[in-house]
């Protein structure tokens, strides 16, 4: 039993990072060739890298200093894997994670537009999450669309998302537009200021794709938004590794002294190592 579970884990790594190659070339092909874009081909390629540099060093070419060496960037390697595994599975528990109150306000999160003016897929699909939200409870929560004008937007995002949301058969009066923001913070920021002043005992959820549910509900804890949880709203299937990698990358910012803390820790332990063998 044991062992047919260690055969498993290094067939399991060889498959993910198969799967993240395949993935990667897809995202070469219908997304534009941005670092963003490129983060589950190049994640496939580093796994690649410490395999081969495991049989080479290993069973190749053995030295002590780089076996040394080697082992200390695995523990590295393995502790950022140990922590992204820990991210993507409460991430999903929290995706199937449900609403239990009634919500008066519903956030939909803005992102960038089309020629300036115009919303991409990806915020439509948040859009009509918002709409199916509002329906689901009767029409009664106000739909707060966040999301500030970039330097090459010809109008702001929350404009563009009313205008959108509106033209979907929603009473004007029941679309608030927060047009300040520029990131996810502040929209959780400025949407809750406008909440206070409306209904200083609120109750709210977000609406994002579901990638980035998780990382947005950090920022609304942060915010002070104690019963606000998160929607999320589909994305095409190719999209979600890069995507998934890109919030995890996020998340490790956010907290980053701590993480470079126990990367500086492995760093002395093989410093240590090394000394003992020269």
């Amino acid at each position: 039993m044991a062992a047919g579970i260690l055969a498993s884990v290094p067939l399991g790594v060889l498959f993910a990072t198969i799967y993240l190659l395949l993935n990667g070339r897809i995202m070469l092909k219908k997304e534009s060739k941005k670092l963003a874009n490129m983060l589950s081909l190049l994640l496939s390629l580093l796994i690649f890298a410490m395999i081969g540099m495991f049989f080479y060093i290993f069973f190749i070419s053995y030295n002590d200093k780089f076996a040394v060496f080697y082992i200390g960037t695995l523990l590295i390697f393995m502790y950022f894997s140990f922590v992204f595994v820990s991210f993507l599975a409460y991430a999903i528990f929290y995706h199937y994670w449900r609403i239990w109150y009634k919500p008066d306000f519903i956030i939909a999160l803005g992102s960038g537009l089309i020629g300036g003016e115009r919303v991409p897929p990806l915020l439509a699909s948040r859009l009509d999450k918002s709409i199916e939200q509002y329906m689901k409870y009767q029409q009664e929560p106000k739909i707060i669309v966040s999301g500030g004008q970039g330097p090459d937007e010809l109008l702001s995002e929350a404009e563009a998302m009313k205008k959108y949301i509106v033209a979907k058969g929603v009473p004007e009066q029941d679309v608030l537009m927060e047009d300040k923001s520029r990131n996810t913070m502040q929209n959780m920021l400025f949407s809750k200021a406008i909440m206070d002043e409306m209904k200083p005992d609120h109750k709210s959820i977000f609406v994002t794709n579901n990638y980035h549910v998780f990382r947005a509900s950090i920022y609304a804890r942060l915010a002070g938004l104690k019963k606000c949880e998160g929607v999320g709203a589909k994305t095409a299937r190719y999209y979600m590794p890069s995507a998934f990698i890109r919030e995890y990358i996020g998340i490790i910012m956010m907290y980053k002294w701590w993480h470079l803390a126990v990367v500086a820790m492995i760093v002395l332990f093989t410093a240590m190592m090394l000394r003992a063998i020269i």
